[in-house]
């Protein structure tokens, strides 16, 4: 190990509150984060930001995201379920998916 770092050349990986939007409204912080998303989903949004005047990627998954929080409409889990096995095209995939593995 050195006895000298030299400080100045450090990358900071910063979580939480952007510095420049401390103590504003939390509702309205953008906050930084690390998430994982399927690939389709990230190919989809980044092809509709490459239309003319459309907004960047991250704010769209941001906006889609708002839609269901901000909706009348609750998730909820145990119907969400029910739906899927009352399903035929999700059971046959998921047949489908047993016998490849």
């Amino acid at each position: 190990m050195r006895d000298e770092y030299d400080v100045t050349k450090l990358k900071v990986k910063r979580r939480g509150v952007l510095p420049a939007l401390q103590g504003q409204d939390a509702k309205q912080a953008k906050v930084r984060i690390t998430i994982s998303l399927d690939q389709d989903v990230v190919d989809y949004f980044k092809t509709v930001a490459e239309q003319p005047g459309a907004l960047p990627y991250q704010t769209q998954i941001n906006q889609a995201l708002r839609k269901i929080i901000d909706s009348d409409e609750q998730f909820d889990l145990e119907d969400m379920k029910k739906k899927l096995l009352e399903d035929p095209d999700f059971l046959r995939k998921i047949a489908d998916y047993i016998r490849a593995a």
